[in-house]
C-alpha cells in the first residue's frame, strides 16, 4: 500500500476517535484495535475482514505509528470517560515495548479513578506487557517497582468485580517475579 494512501487510513481512525459522536468514536476505538492486532504478525483476525474498509485492511502499522497511536489513545483514555475502557481496550493491541511507558503514566494518572472495565482493561494490557520483560529498558523496570502502582493493583484486587480481582492479581504475581 502506498504511503500517502496508509497514512490517509490511519488519519481517518485517527480523526473519527475525535468524534463528538460516542458511537463513531466507539466504532473508530474498535477499527483500530482491529489493525493494530492486524499489524501484529501473530494475530489472526477474522473478524476484520468484515469490519475494515479495504484501505484498512492493508494497513500494518510500523513501531512510529503505533507510537503516534498510542498518543492519541492515552489522550482520549485521559479525556473521556465515556470512551476510556474502549481506548484502554485499544491501547491494549499496541506492541509491548511502545505500549509500557505510556499505560504506566495512565495507570498512575487515572488508576484511581477508573471505572472496573477500564482497570480490567489496564491490567490485561499491563499483563501482556510483563511478559516481554526481556526488552524493558532499566527507567521502565523501576517504574514498575513504583509503589503507587503496587497499591492500585492492590486496589483492584479487593474490589468485587471477579474479572478484574483475576487480572490485578496476576498481574501483581508477574511484578512480584519481576522483584525477585
Amino acid at each position: 500500500m502506498k504511503k500517502r494512501r496508509r497514512m490517509r487510513a490511519l488519519e481517518d481512525l485517527l480523526t473519527q476517535l475525535a468524534s463528538n459522536d460516542v458511537d463513531e468514536r466507539e466504532y473508530a476505538l474498535f477499527k483500530l484495535g482491529l489493525v493494530l492486532d492486524r499489524s501484529n504478525p501473530e494475530a489472526v483476525d477474522e473478524l476484520a475482514a468484515h469490519a475494515l474498509s479495504r484501505e484498512q485492511l492493508r494497513l500494518r502499522l510500523s513501531s512510529d505509528e503505533q507510537i503516534i497511536v498510542t498518543d492519541h489513545l492515552s489522550r482520549l483514555a485521559l479525556r473521556s470517560k465515556v470512551s476510556r475502557a474502549s481506548a484502554i481496550w485499544t491501547l491494549g493491541k499496541v506492541e509491548g515495548a511502545v505500549l509500557l511507558g505510556p499505560l504506566l503514566a495512565l495507570i498512575k494518572s487515572t488508576g484511581e479513578q477508573l471505572s472496573d472495565e477500564a482497570a480490567y482493561q489496564s491490567c490485561c494490557a499491563l499483563c501482556k506487557c510483563l511478559d516481554i520483560l526481556d526488552g524493558i529498558s532499566p527507567p521502565l523496570r523501576a517504574s514498575l517497582r513504583d509503589a503507587n502502582l503496587k497499591t492500585i493493583l492492590d486496589r483492584w484486587r479487593h474490589g468485587d468485580d471477579k474479572r478484574l480481582k483475576m487480572t490485578a492479581s496476576k498481574a501483581k504475581t508477574m511484578l512480584k517475579q519481576l522483584d525477585g
